[in-house]
């Protein structure tokens, strides 16, 4: 359920399905609402969930430095073995989202030491949306690496390994989400259409959603890539970049080996550089990101690849990546970008950027940390 504007002067009413036998309704009303539920709400409801559903009880009994997540150290990175919840209703399916992050997420979350994956899915569902559901059926299994964007963990390498179950959905259900992320930071669902334009994790829930379908299906994803400094190693891979016309199209007219040098030595080889490289999953240089102090609130970030890497999603990530990482540091992002470069300001905008005036002819887009 969508969180209402503040403007949006009206009753709230949610409905909680909590058996077969059972529907309660609680009613909130509101002459100004500024958030989906009030705390006198929220404890509201999780004092009817205690008094009237003993798994919702029991889902949270399990929560207990005995029965930690399945999320494990391993070398420099970490391994998570999770499960989702694919809910279906008119042609959309449930996902969650929270204000510190730009995309949508399964309903679900790890499988905790000593769950199943079907019980871990069947507790995940009933924590997020209030309704204990069924299980339909197993529907895929994703392996996953990528760099995480939390603030405990932002920069390691993750291996996911997730369960996706097809979910029976109960008649009149509406979901009231009561759960918050690992940073402390509330969670709310939306019923999403498969165009929407913003990001969707996992992708596949776009177009291969199909219940009747029984089969189960093995899906393969690799979103890795490493942010460094820079090296003296690193001079011609960057030159072959910077020299191209089309990759500078919108910047400055393309660099000579000696402007390349001199840009490498002031720019990404200082002991505060303002440029980072990007290598590949394979660790082969694909180009380098913006990352520097723009004033005393924000992080100016942008990026600039190989032309094969265009077009795969890679710009999309590095912005999640720098995003977060300005974050971290208490920081505001801004991107700078020519009126012209219609394919970084719709990548901004998608990433929750705002315009917010310019400088020296230079469209200036600025996201908030706390957006």
């Amino acid at each position: 359920m969508a969180r209402p504007r503040k403007d949006d002067a009206r009753t709230i009413i949610y409905k909680v399905r909590l058996n077969e036998s059972e529907n309660r309704m609680l009613t909130e009303a509101s002459e100004n609402t500024s958030s989906a539920k009030s705390e006198v709400f929220r404890n509201a409801l999780k004092e009817y969930h205690r008094a009237t559903d003993p798994a919702y009880n029991s889902s949270r009994a399990g929560q207990t430095e005995t029965n930690p997540d399945m999320c494990v150290p391993c070398a420099d990175g970490m391994i998570n073995i999770r499960v989702g919840a694919i809910i279906l209703k008119d042609g959309r399916f449930l996902m969650v989202r929270n204000h510190m992050s730009d995309y949508f997420y399964s309903v679900g979350g790890r499988i905790k030491f000593g769950e199943t994956a079907e019980e871990a899915v069947i507790r995940e569902v009933l924590e997020e949306t209030g309704v204990k559901m069924e299980i339909d059926h197993l529907g895929f299994i994703q392996e996953n690496y990528f760099i995480a964007d939390v603030p405990s963990k932002i920069g390691k390498e993750i291996y996911e390994l997730g369960y996706y179950f097809y979910m029976k959905v109960p008649d009149g259900f509406e979901p009231v989400c009561d759960s918050i992320t690992e940073f402390g930071v509330s969670e709310y669902l939306e019923w999403v259409s498969p165009d929407e334009p913003r990001t969707i994790f996992p992708e596949f829930f776009r177009a291969e959603l199909d219940i009747t379908d029984r089969s189960v299906k093995h899906k393969v994803k690799d979103d890795r890539f490493y942010i460094r400094q820079f090296t003296e190693e690193d001079l011609e891979p960057l030159h072959e970049l910077l020299s191209d016309p089309e990759i500078m199209k919108y910047l400055e007219p393309p660099f000579t080996r000696k402007q390349t040098e001199s840009f490498l030595k002031t720019q990404g080889l200082l002991a505060s550089p303002r440029i980072l490289a990007v290598d590949d999953k394979d660790h082969s240089f694909i180009g380098y990101v913006i990352y520097h102090d723009y004033d005393d609130t924000s992080k100016e970030i942008g990026w600039i690849l190989k032309k094969e890497i265009w077009g795969h999603g890679m710009a999309s990530l590095l912005t999640k990546q720098l995003v977060a990482m300005a974050a971290s540091e208490g920081k505001d992002a801004v991107i700078e970008c020519v009126p012209e470069q219609q394919t970084t300001r719709a990548l901004a905008e998608k990433h929750g950027f705002v315009l917010v005036g310019s400088r020296d002819g230079l469209d200036v887009y600025r996201r908030k940390r706390n957006a």
